[in-house]
């Protein structure tokens, strides 16, 4: 069976003022990097790694963001966000070549925290259980990118 090592780049940055965000990029649940996210958007986090893929699998690139709970979100009396800890996904390059809007393709299914969740359905609120287009997460979640190997036929046919 064919195989092609690829080299993935993600930038990746944090909007916070207490505490980073903490991420754990893997492929097919193989674990690649596990750390703090600091950056800012002017200079952003860069976790570079490579993977070996067999020809005609499928692959999910997932990023598990973690490290929050309710003290980095700071709300005034009203419920206005004063700050937050959020992580945000400014590019993803895929064996050089930057994925550009295919990254809005991604998933991101957040866990929403109690006992905010069961107050939000008590007021009659409906939390989504996932979100497309979205490169911003302020829950802890995992965002995942599905894609297949061959890497670059598979860009082919999902480019616009």
């Amino acid at each position: 069976m064919a195989t092609e090592r690829l080299k993935f780049k993600l930038e990746l940055y944090a909007t916070m003022w207490h505490r980073p965000p903490h991420v754990e990029v893997s492929i097919n649940e193989e674990l690649k990097i596990k750390q703090d996210i600091t950056g800012t958007k002017e200079k952003p986090d860069v976790l570079e790694f490579d993977h070996e893929l067999s020809e005609n699998e499928k692959y999910e690139l997932k990023i598990l963001r973690q490290g929050k709970n309710l003290n980095p979100t700071n709300v005034k009396e009203k419920g206005d966000i004063l700050k937050d800890q959020l992580l945000h996904i400014k590019s993803i390059e895929i064996d050089e070549i930057n994925i550009g809007t295919l990254v809005y393709e991604g998933i991101y299914t957040p866990e929403y925290p109690e006992p905010w969740a069961s107050q939000q359905k008590q007021a009659g609120n409906d939390l989504a259980e996932n979100f497309k287009n979205a490169v911003d997460m302020g829950f802890n979640g995992t965002w995942i990118f599905t894609f297949k190997s061959p890497f670059y036929l598979w860009l082919l046919e999902n480019l616009y």
